[in-house]
């Protein structure tokens, strides 16, 4: 079996895995990185981020205005943002993880965020400035409270090259078509290396420190299955095959404390027409068409019956994206439909449904003969939803307006408007998959757990496979600063053996 020597392992090339490696490299450990994918699928899941945006804490202007030394002052001018701190992070983590996120660990996401995207700048990573989050105001642009601001230039493919320059720039070696099979460990269970299989064989990387990087296992419809329950393994995943879990049985397989929320995951609404993996996209190959259908707060959604079935103006979609993907699945043949009328038009344009295949009708009769629904039970439900709109505040919808309704269930909390305007459209949504929510248990040191609570020597762990940072749901941005965050730690830490 061939061998090969050198300080660090790390195992995957997604952004944790990438941000890890050049932490490891940085700190003075000689690198490999391992990836179970060709070249050209390289990124994992990073690379199926359209915004590949990053939520950190800051005090407003003064504080982002570092990260983006090329935007001209009279940008700036035009921009309004309010300050969003460290409590507000840490405040909103913990209302969409229902009090559930390892306080610790929330804190840590919260505190080495902002110094995060600075050492990202740094590093070689261009930020952009995240407009499609703002709304366009009398020639200014404003972004609601707690937001995400930045972006990497180019979204997730974006960030993935950049990265990957970085770690070329610095010698880094990543080996493609190598996918990590099992750890080596000493006889006082000490991790020491990585037993990979290469298109040749079965390999040895011999190293002081491993680094596990490599995903969830969303891609897997057995462990689907398994974890999440029925009807999971029939789920869309927005993102790459190959997060099948292999870390997290690695890990397993040595004693590794399983943890966190193995029955959740970040699950979005997306086109019913994505494909069944890298859902990310109508077209992936080109990037063309992004499949997110996040703009379901100003309308209704209904299943296939007619009928509403969530509170869409609970919150945010940033703060319920990531749940109400699972609500779909639920639902008759896991499909839904979000309705609109003309009011919101250039509002939903917004959300980029650039691409979908809208359903138009001039009534809403005519929209569910052509959406196949039962016209008397859409009629009715769009009918109970008008009555029970509230008119004693104006809709806003930068802010929770608290434009709400009365005596249906379920309500609608913010952002209620009788759609009484034609054209009425329809758009056909389903459940997307990103990323699974249980996986290894870490302490803030990035150190994988054994059953005893104990760090596994030589062994660490970044990005989704972490677990304990959120569960049931998590704010946008979250997941790629978490996965920049632990990158960052473990590298140096798995360097410093």
């Amino acid at each position: 079996m061939a061998t090969l020597d050198c300080d660090v392992v790390v195992v995957g090339l997604g952004n944790a895995a990438q941000a890890a490696a050049a932490s490891a490299h940085e700190t003075g450990a000689k690198v490999i990185v391992l990836e179970k994918a060709p070249e050209k699928k390289r990124g994992g899941n990073t690379w199926f981020s359209h915004g590949a945006q990053f939520r950190h804490y800051h005090n407003g202007i003064p504080d982002v205005k570092p990260l983006l030394p090329h935007v001209p002052e009279s940008e700036w001018e035009k921009i309004d943002l309010p300050p969003y701190t460290k409590d507000d992070f840490y405040a909103d983590i913990m209302r969409v993880t229902r009090g559930r996120s390892v306080p610790e660990l929330a804190e840590l996401l919260v505190n080495e965020s902002y110094p995060t995207v600075k050492w990202m700048r740094e590093s070689g990573i261009q930020w952009e400035i995240l407009y499609t989050d703002a709304k366009p105001e009398s020639g200014r642009f404003r972004w609601h409270h707690g937001s995400s601001f930045i972006h990497s230039k180019d979204g997730g493919a974006g960030l993935v090259d950049m990265w990957h320059r970085i770690l070329q720039s610095k010698g880094i070696e990543v080996r493609y078509e190598n996918g990590a099979a099992r750890l080596i460990t000493d006889e006082k269970n000490a991790v020491r290396g990585v037993v990979v299989q290469t298109p040749e064989g079965l390999a040895e990387v011999r190293c002081k420190g491993v680094v596990l990087a490599c995903g969830g296992f969303q891609a897997s419809p057995a462990l689907r299955a398994q974890y999440l329950g029925s009807g999971w393994d029939l789920a869309k995943v927005r993102g790459t095959k190959y997060d099948t879990g292999d870390g997290i049985q690695m890990a397993l397989d040595i004693g590794a404390q399983a943890f966190g929320h193995w029955s959740g995951t970040h699950a979005t609404p997306i086109d019913a027409d994505a494909g069944d993996y890298e859902g990310g996209f109508l077209d992936p190959a080109n990037r063309r068409y992004r499949t997110h259908r996040y703009g379901w707060t100003l309308g209704i959604m209904v299943n296939t019956e007619g009928r509403r079935f969530l509170d869409e103006g609970e919150d945010f979609h940033a703060y319920t994206y990531a749940k109400t993907g699972g609500e779909i699945l639920k639902q008759p043949g896991g499909i839904a439909y979000q309705i609109f009328d003309e009011k919101v038009k250039e509002a939903v344009a917004r959300h980029l449904y650039e691409g979908a295949t809208p359903i138009v009708a001039n009534s809403i009769r005519e929209l569910a003969e052509k959406l196949e629904i039962k016209p008397d039970a859409l009629v009715q439900t769009v009918e109970e939803f008008n009555k029970a709109v509230t008119e004693d505040r104006p809709f806003d919808q930068i802010i929770r307006d608290g434009k709400c309704t009365k005596g249906i269930q379920p309500p609608k909390s913010n952002w209620a408007q009788r759609i009484d305007t034609a054209p009425f459209v329809a758009y056909a949504a389903t459940c997307g998959l990103t990323f699974t929510l249980g996986g290894l248990k870490i302490n803030t040191r990035c150190q994988v757990l054994n059953r005893l609570d104990r760090p596994i020597s030589g062994l660490y762990a970044a990005g989704e496979l972490t677990a304990g940072f959120f569960y049931y749901n998590y704010p946008s941005g979250g997941g790629l600063m978490r996965g920049a965050i632990t990158g960052r730690i473990a590298g140096r830490n798995a360097a410093c053996l």
